[in-house]
């Protein structure tokens, strides 16, 4: 790895901190990004939202609920970021992607 490339990847990382730490999610979408952005599992994602009283209907949010949701249409750069690491998750647990 070169300086330049080394900076480049301490710049992103940075910026990816700046953005978890100035995220203030508004919904419960916003909020399903950010905790899957922060923890990279949707069955994490889904008792953290059980643990505070989400509910789908009348039953508890399981972690298709929250794939689902971030396969979704994107509705801001928290969304892009979690829809890009559940692509890049399941590639990679898989072998292979998805549509």
């Amino acid at each position: 790895m070169t300086i330049d490339e080394a900076k480049q990847r301490i710049e992103a990382m940075q910026q990816y901190i700046e953005m978890i730490e100035n995220y203030i999610p508004e919904n419960y979408t916003q909020e399903v990004m950010k905790l899957y952005v922060e923890l990279e599992s949707v069955t994490k994602v889904a008792v953290i939202l059980n643990d505070k009283g989400y509910k789908i209907g009348s039953r508890k949010v399981i972690g298709k609920d929250v794939s689902d949701l971030i396969r979704s249409k994107v509705t801001d750069d928290m969304h892009q970021m979690a829809k890009d690491l559940l692509k890049r998750n399941i590639k990679r647990s898989s072998g292979r992607g998805w549509g």
